[in-house]
């Protein structure tokens, strides 16, 4: 192919990636704009990477990631990187002196995952080029437009860091899913680096793209030693550039959970393990001896770690007590495995459009050459390991559906040939691709079904909407006592701190903001003096997760459950939400 129609394919990839880009964009914001005009994001994580944002903007430092207003007034530490900040970061600078800050928020918050869309789609169709072809780059691009849930992390608002991940993950898979050498090696390095960088959300996609070098490597030999040096050196020196630019204050070996020493650690080991296997393999001519030389050196460099940084062994969450583990981790949807979720059609809008993609990635390893196949070794082992993790926790069913579209669009491609009933093929193919259709059939089936299960949706969404954070505004600055899913928008939508939230490293103030509510409330009232909390908030429902009523009846959060707070809370009013907000004398 001439450099020229390589141009024309990349330009045309842009130019759809772009129109359906913007198009998405348009009418998401148009949906969602009486939430978005009150910087009233869709996810707490969201709201809480707004604060991050705007206190470095105001001038806290790069490699300070504490958040100050969360357990104040010592703060938080938070196991968030810059690295994502720096997109939203950079548009609020550059913007605010020519629009305004509310103007430049805004744009942020809604240009943000539009860019990180259109790099997402445009990449959806590079993969699917490497699979079928020209013919496959617009419908993947079409596929990964409506891939629920993956779409969803690019909605108006979603500027936390999963969006950036799933770039990531497509350029370290293109880097890794053709014929390659140093350059395709240094990007594969740079990528996962960057990844591991940001959050290890992607470690176990990553791990396996790492893992398909390696058997490439041990199959073919020299022809990959261009790659493995490639890989080896870009992981090792972007990793220690990190180190050196974005290393934060608060390091320490006790946490396991992102950027921290034993992430760093097992990247350098694993860089230097691919530098010594390049540099070998001139010497390592049987692939026994590779397979012997890799598993040795790899396998050195995963007990090194483990020997220092004995805290994975306990997982991401291991100094959390049992208790805030089983309150705050067991209660969130996305951190509960497949068959632990409160519906059926939870479950299924996670999953099914993964399982398709998985399918179709063996059908197609069955029909094609060896070159296609050493292609869609990568895609089919991410739609496995993302599977399997479903079945422990629902979000790894993120990453595998980011990945589906270009196996999806083979499968449409497929049908488009069959040798019978064409068009019905067609039509199951985009339908079975079509992730927003999952959801909206399983949602409305839900609905007829269990009416009572949205209803209790709809209620806590009450809780939320509106401007009712930035209400809170109109009392005086104050620490807020609150239940863990409101604290980041206490933090993000409003003046306020919050003395919890739901992240693990903030062990003091979740415990804190338990002991105040299970607690009887006299005893939550000397809690509240303990942390100077002036305000309580809460919205009814809130810790029946854990079973507040049954287990706690003579609790403080029973008791506003039940509609009777005690004599030293003082109701503020607030207007259009379920909220109650009230002043602790």
């Amino acid at each position: 192919m001439t450099a020229i129609s390589l141009r024309d394919e990349r330009r045309r990839d842009w130019f759809a990636a772009i129109a359906l880009a913007l198009l998405l964009t348009a009418c998401w914001v148009a949906r969602d704009w009486a939430q978005l005009r009150w910087f009233n994001l869709p996810d707490t994580d969201d709201m809480m990477r707004l604060a991050q944002v705007r206190d470095w903007v105001a001038g806290q430092g790069f490699n300070d990631w504490t958040q100050y207003r969360l357990a104040p007034p010592e703060g938080a530490p938070m196991h968030w990187s810059r690295i994502n900040d720096l997109g939203p970061a950079a548009m609020l600078v550059t913007l605010t002196p020519l629009i305004g800050r509310h103007a430049a928020e805004l744009t942020m918050v809604i240009g943000y995952p539009a860019l990180l869309f259109v790099v997402c789609l445009f990449l959806s169709a590079r993969l699917a080029r490497r699979l079928g072809g020209a013919p496959a780059a617009l419908p993947a691009i079409l596929i990964a437009a409506l891939a629920y849930p993956a779409n969803a992390l690019f909605l108006p608002g979603r500027i936390d860091h999963h969006a950036l991940q799933i770039v990531l993950l497509q350029l370290a898979a293109f880097a890794v899913m053709g014929p390659g050498g140093r350059r395709s090696g240094a990007l594969l390095g740079g990528a996962i680096a960057l990844s591991f960088g940001v959050g290890l959300e992607t470690a176990p996609q990553a791990l396996v793209l790492v893992g398909v070098l390696f058997v490439r490597w041990v199959v073919l030999g020299a022809g990959e030693r261009a790659r493995a040096l490639g890989f080896g050196g870009a992981l090792f020196g972007v990793t220690l550039l990190l180190v050196a630019v974005a290393r934060p204050s608060y390091w320490t070996a006790q946490w396991c959970d992102g950027f921290t020493p034993a992430s760093v650690a097992a990247a350098l080991g694993a860089g230097a393990a691919w530098l010594a296997i390049g540099m070998a393999s001139p010497w390592l001519r049987d692939w026994r001896l590779r397979l012997v030389a890799g598993g040795v050196l790899g396998g050195a460099a995963v007990v090194a770690t483990l020997l220092a940084y004995p805290a994975c062994l306990g997982g991401p969450y291991g100094p959390m007590g049992p208790f805030l583990r089983r309150a705050i981790i067991d209660s969130i949807p996305e951190a509960t495995g497949l068959f632990a979720q409160p519906s059926a059609a939870a479950a299924v809008q996670a999953v099914a459009l993964l399982a398709v993609a998985a399918g179709a990635s063996l059908l197609y390893l069955r029909g094609a050459d060896a070159d296609r196949r050493w292609a869609a070794l990568p895609l089919a082992l991410i739609y496995a390991i993302s599977i399997a993790l479903t079945v422990s926790q629902l979000r790894g069913a993120y990453m595998g559906a980011a990945m589906a579209a270009p196996m999806l669009a083979q499968l449409v491609l497929a049908a488009r040939e069959a040798p019978r009933w064409r068009s019905a093929a067609t039509l199951g193919a985009w339908c079975a691709s079509a992730g927003v259709l999952w959801l909206v059939v399983s949602t409305e089936v839900e609905g007829r079904l269990r009416p009572a299960v949205s209803q209790s949706r709809e209620a806590a969404k009450s809780c939320r909407d509106g401007d009712v954070w930035h209400q809170l505004d109109a009392s005086p600055p104050g620490t807020i006592l609150t239940a863990m899913n409101h604290g980041a928008r206490v933090i993000g939508g409003s003046h306020h701190g919050s003395v919890g939230a739901g992240y693990h490293r903030n062990n003091r103030g979740n415990r804190a903001t338990y002991d105040f509510f299970l607690a009887a409330p006299e005893r939550a009232r000397e809690i509240a003096a303990a942390w100077q909390a002036r305000y309580m908030l809460f919205c009814p429902g809130d810790f029946e997760e854990i079973g507040v009523s049954r287990d706690y009846p003579a609790s403080l959060a029973a008791q506003l459950n039940r509609g009777a707070p005690p004599p030293w809370a003082e109701r503020i009013p607030l207007r259009d939400t379920g909220l109650q907000f009230y002043r602790i004398r």
